[in-house]
């Protein structure tokens, strides 16, 4: 089967570790990682978009920081997504990263929340998503209640695995073939 091309995001004060990158490609993600200095960078927000062109990029994941502009790519471009706790509570903080971007284009959309998240709020990330559910999105959603905001190597190869079936299973739906 051949390998879904990944842009991976880290998140702020991060970078793309990597047995996380192993963890993705052994899922069937072709991954492209690039570090970001989200600190010191004002146009990651271009820079991550002009390179999921340039790569032709199929799929987009991305944590906490990373998760918020990789939801964004998402929309922008209407492309899916893996979302690890995205610091989307944080939205007004971080709009001058993103431009003006209608939310109802990506067509699917795998979304992790740690209940025990100490960076971002959980809850407002779950309402977050939760308002933004539609017919048009194959939206997945997990809480998972023994998560923080970092994600260990064992539960992010997990839900790495887990995005990836229901990725598999999205596209047979959307091909129309079983």
């Amino acid at each position: 089967m051949k390998k879904v091309k990944t842009l991976y995001l880290h998140g702020l004060d991060s970078s793309p570790l990597p047995q996380k990158m192993e963890m993705l490609e052994n899922a069937g993600f072709d991954v492209t990682a690039p570090f970001i200095d989200y600190r010191r960078e004002q146009s990651v927000y271009q820079r991550m978009r002009a390179l999921a062109l340039e790569d032709n990029i199929e799929f987009l994941a991305g944590s906490s920081l990373g998760g918020y502009v990789a939801f964004w790519l998402a929309e922008d471009l209407g492309l899916p997504c893996l979302l690890f706790n995205p610091a989307m509570s944080y939205s007004d903080q971080l709009s001058d990263f993103i431009p003006d971007i209608e939310i109802g284009s990506c067509p699917a959309r795998f979304v992790v929340i740690g209940q025990w998240d100490e960076v971002v709020d959980p809850q407002k990330n779950i309402r977050f998503f939760r308002e933004i559910e539609d017919d048009n999105c194959y939206h997945r959603l997990i809480i998972c209640d023994w998560l923080a905001h970092e994600i260990d190597f064992p539960s992010f190869e997990e839900l790495v695995n887990w995005a990836a079936a229901g990725y598999r299973v999205f596209k047979r739906i959307q091909t129309g073939t079983r």
